[in-house]
């Protein structure tokens, strides 16, 4: 039974949370102490600085060789559903998109375990149980799913860049076209209009990427400086402007229309499966730019700390522990700054779609009694804040997320 120190108990947890989100949007839109650009610069410190050392901080102090392996199955058992059911909607429905798969697993699947879920189910069952539970999901969610939507996020962002640059690429091919036939060379403008495009987004041009399918497809050479177009013969020798071999014998007119047209029209053997080309290109990028990320190896650096320390019972210096912890109580104040109102679409996903799957999978996993009851709770909390800051970084959906 919940006593009225627990309700208390809940509340001195909870309540602080709201006071912050409620001078934070008083800051902005009552008293224009900040801006609305600057409350994104506090979003991107949570999301660089502070989210990664709040991760290494829980992780660190769980023990990874008492964890409930099954409680935990469960729980994976019920986003792998999700996975699979968004995955369908994406590709059998005409209304389904990446962006909406991704917000809709974030509502479905990311509770908030750590600021509302100890509390709350601490005040509800075991308290020590409860807690030991919410923070070895909270465990899984840093090193499982916080990087699979890193994942999806940048996977995303480089799919949209590919698509963008390749058009632009395509128009200016067609106008390249008619500039040649008018002036008699092409003018290489389709890569130089493919890097600017790329430079758009957040250091790509620093990750070398730069090279469209569409521009690699064929064995074309590029143009030189001048804008001469380069082929070369069966014997190797380049081919100047005039159709000539530059270190042969002149040909004839029609012998220099069979070369011309034999090397610039591309046979199938020479075209390189665009499809293969553009999803190596995407992932590279992706990983790149997840490499780049802190947020996803400071989970991992967290989880391998834990290990050792658990196992020769090594303690982390104290200067650096209290460094990470003053980082981590700050982030989680300033992510609330970024918060807004809630969204009907959020209130059923969050509070009856996700806990529905997590019963269902939950019960076939053999779960029963406490343990039911608990991963059904958490499932029904509100939305890890953590989610929220990813969908503002990456401006996806950023307003259903903040619940």
């Amino acid at each position: 039974m919940i006593t009225w120190k627990d309700l208390y108990n809940v509340l001195s947890n909870v309540v602080p949370l709201y006071v912050v989100l409620i001078f934070a949007y008083g800051s902005v839109k009552w008293w224009k102490i900040f801006s609305p650009k600057e409350c994104l610069g506090i979003n991107r410190f949570v999301a660089l600085f502070a989210v990664p050392l709040l991760s290494i901080k829980f992780i660190s102090n769980n023990n990874p060789y008492a964890m409930n392996f099954k409680f935990i199955a469960s729980d994976t058992l019920q986003k792998f559903v999700v996975l699979i059911i968004l995955f369908l909607w994406c590709k059998l429905s005409s209304r389904g998109s990446l962006e909406w798969c991704i917000t809709l697993f974030s509502l479905l699947t990311i509770p908030n375990t750590l600021v509302v879920g100890i509390p709350l189910l601490g005040g509800m069952y075991d308290e020590t149980l409860s807690q030991s539970l919410m923070v070895q999901l909270s465990v899984i969610q840093f090193n499982v799913w916080f990087p699979v939507l890193l994942f999806l996020y940048e996977y995303r962002r480089a799919t949209r860049l590919v698509s963008e640059s390749e058009s632009e690429s395509e128009s200016d091919s067609e106008t390249e076209m008619k500039e040649s036939n008018e002036n008699g060379s092409p003018r290489g403008s389709s890569k130089k209009n493919c890097n600017e495009s790329l430079d758009e987004f957040d250091e790509e041009k620093e990750m070398g990427v730069g090279v469209l399918p569409s521009e690699i497809s064929t064995k074309i050479s590029e143009s030189d400086d001048q804008g001469v177009c380069k082929s070369s013969d069966d014997n190797g020798h380049e081919i100047g402007e005039n159709g000539c071999p530059r270190e042969s014998r002149p040909i004839s007119k029609d012998e220099v229309d069979d070369e011309t047209t034999t090397h610039f029209e591309p046979t199938p053997k020479d075209k390189l499966p665009v499809a293969s080309v553009t999803t190596r290109l995407i992932l590279i990028m992706v990983c790149k730019k997840l490499l780049r990320n802190p947020n996803f190896y400071s989970s991992l650096f967290a989880l391998t700390w834990s290990l050792v320390s658990f196992r020769w019972h090594v303690k982390m210096p104290a200067m650096m522990a209290n460094s990470i912890k003053i980082f981590s109580d700050t982030g989680l104040g300033m992510a609330m700054f970024s918060l807004g109102a809630l969204a009907a679409l959020a209130i059923v996903m969050r509070f009856v779609v996700g806990p529905a799957i997590t019963a269902a999978t939950s019960t076939t996993m053999g779960l029963r009694g406490t343990l039911l009851q608990i991963i059904i709770m958490q499932a029904a909390l509100p939305q890890a804040i953590v989610t929220f800051v990813f969908a503002q970084e990456y401006n996806v959906h950023p307003h259903i997320l903040s619940t």
